[in-house]
Order: C-alpha cells, then structure tokens, then sequence
C-alpha cells in the first residue's frame, strides 16, 4: 500500500495509474492491483462522507481466461459495486508480463489492458479523495485452496502513478 493505516504516504485524486506484473496461475490464488480512499483508517468517522474502491484487476486462478475490473462505493452506505469481466487468451495474465491501467478523472473512470482500453463507467460522485494504490496476492475469495500451487509467485516490475496535467 502506498498510504499506512493513518492515511500518511502517496495518493492522489486523478491521473493514470498503472501497474506491470506476471501473475501466478492455478486454482486459489488471487492477485490483485487496485486503488482505495486515503484517509486516516484509526478514525471511525474518517471517510464517511465518500469512500470507493477501484479493482484495476482482481485475477481468480481458477478462471485463467478473464480478469475483474470494478469500482465499489462503500461509503456512505449502502455499498454499491459495477464491474466488467475482462476476457483474456486462456493462461495469459501468467504467461508473461502485462499492463493494468486506470485512468481516474472528475467525469469517468477508464480500464486499460496492454494500453488498451477496455471498459469504462462514470466516476460515483463520492470520489472525494486521493486514492492510495494497493498490490497483493491473496488466496481464496471464497474460492478452495487445496490445489493452490506452492510456491505460487506473483512478479511486478513496477507500480507508477502520473498526475493529471492541467
């Protein structure tokens, strides 16, 4: 995470953000790239008046040939969430290194693959704040872990932000 729990550490509100990595395949894992409100997570009240989250990519090893993209309002509540399925050639996100990119501005959200675009949604009026970038492999989502390959490895040759020029 680009941000610690009080919300210290890199974030901004706009710009591209982009991610390079090779993701571990096989059932169980789940590799992920995305963006989340900064704000001071030790306060209770922090965050009320707006929180979202952006999924650039949330890879499930079970399913080698897409990925998800979404963007979750989780404050004020009720959450809400709208989401793509990317399709991907069937191993391609572990077969070799790819880019995952957004670009965030006032009007739009937009998913880029390999720089190509491939989805788009509006920005929810609750997007208020810089956003801390976030990368890590989890396991599971629900998903069984028993055929989880070990070691299973997630490669990132780089995480780079660029700010919105004016």
């Amino acid at each position: 995470a680009s941000n610690d729990r009080n919300g210290a550490g890199f974030s901004q509100q706009y710009g591209y953000f982009e991610m390079r990595a090779k993701f571990p395949g096989g059932p169980g894992v789940w590799p992920a790239f995305w963006l989340s409100s900064s704000f001071d997570r030790t306060d209770p009240k922090a965050g009320a008046d707006g929180s979202i989250e952006i999924d650039v990519i949330e890879f499930y090893g079970h399913n080698p040939g897409a990925y998800q993209s979404a963007v979750h309002v989780w404050k004020p509540d009720p959450h809400r969430a709208e989401g793509s399925t990317v399709t991907t050639r069937l191993g391609e996100v572990s077969a070799d290194f790819h880019r995952y990119g957004v670009k965030v501005e006032p009007e739009a959200i937009t998913m880029y693959f390999d720089a190509v675009e491939v989805w788009k949604t509006k920005t929810p009026p609750e997007h208020k704040r810089p956003l801390m970038l976030l990368v890590n492999l989890a396991l599971g989502s629900g998903w069984p872990i028993d055929k989880t390959p070990n070691p299973s490895s997630m490669y990132v040759d780089y995480v780079r932000a660029y700010a919105k020029q004016p």
